[in-house]
């Protein structure tokens, strides 16, 4: 599978004013801006941000994919793995109930409970896109009972470390099939551009619950992992990619999922049948230290 990228835009052309003419556009600017933030706005602070978005035109991967997913898709594919997300939360904070993680510290209980509130927002309002666009957000149905045991091959219910573990895949799986969707929703024009704005929103949350779960892993658990991907074995999606010119597995760079890699992992948890799947890497889990 290929990464291809859109050429590198030409710099522009930039004009140095005399000395005298960009002391008089300073203070012309720095007037403007005390009479819009205050005077205790800062022109050392705001100047360099001005002048950066004039010159630094980013450019944007194409994720090679297919089939290619219309916005409505996309919003049925994102609302999919909301739900998905959101049970898995209610599921845990179920289990911190007087269940088997009852012994959980108060501290992840509650990052575990604000977590789920987030998803269940997601769900909440990717479900009234959804009906702007036509669809039906009653149509995506979860099964009475999800196979999460196809994560890890075992339930991930049973004790805190496994809990952990599944809940890093599943956010990391979320903040890379978010990013799998860009290149869809930007070939839409603006109809994708809408989708895309609110699937930014979502994504960035999705990351820092990411982080946050790891978080939760190193401190409390003692797990070997930081609160970001550091290699390819801490993911299960195919975080390398050939003939591209970013280094996906290097700590500065972050993969993405197409959609076919994100069903091929979700399918057997929203299929109860299904065998879970056997070669997916997973890492092994600590022991459960005192704590817990």
């Amino acid at each position: 599978m290929k990464l291809i990228f859109n050429s590198i835009a030409k710099p522009k052309v930039i004009t140095v004013l005399p000395y005298h003419s960009f002391s008089n556009f300073l203070d012309k600017l720095n007037h403007t801006l005390n009479y819009i933030f205050g005077a205790s706005r800062n022109i050392a602070i705001i100047l360099p941000l001005l002048l950066l978005s004039q010159f630094c035109t980013p450019t944007l991967p194409a994720y090679a994919q297919s089939p290619t997913l219309s916005p409505r898709q996309v919003v049925e594919y994102a609302l999919t793995l909301e739900k998905l997300e959101a049970d898995f939360y209610q599921r845990a904070i179920s289990e911190t109930k007087g269940g088997r993680l009852a012994g959980v510290p108060d501290m992840a209980k509650s990052i575990l409970v604000s977590y789920g509130e987030d998803e269940t927002q997601h769900v909440t309002d990717l479900s009234s896109v959804l009906v702007s666009m036509g669809g039906s957000p009653d149509s995506i149905v979860l099964p009475a009972n999800p196979n999460y045991s196809a994560i890890l091959g075992r339930d991930p219910f049973a004790n805190p470390t496994d809990l952990l573990l599944a809940g890093q895949y599943v956010e990391d799986l979320g903040v890379a099939a978010y990013k799998g969707q860009v290149q869809n929703l930007l070939a839409a024009g603006e109809s994708g551009k809408v989708v895309l704005a609110a699937a930014l929103a979502i994504h960035s949350v999705e990351a820092r619950h990411a982080a946050g779960i790891r978080f939760l892993r190193q401190m409390l658990l003692q797990a070997d992992i930081r609160p970001w991907i550091r290699n390819s074995n801490e993911v299960i999606y195919v975080e390398n990619r050939g003939d591209s010119p970013i280094p996906f597995s290097s700590e500065a760079f972050d993969g993405y999922a197409t959609q076919e890699e994100v069903l091929a992992l979700v399918g057997p948890i929203l299929n109860p049948s299904t065998v879970s799947r056997s070669d997916v890497p997973m890492a092994k889990p600590a022991p459960v230290p005192a704590l817990w």
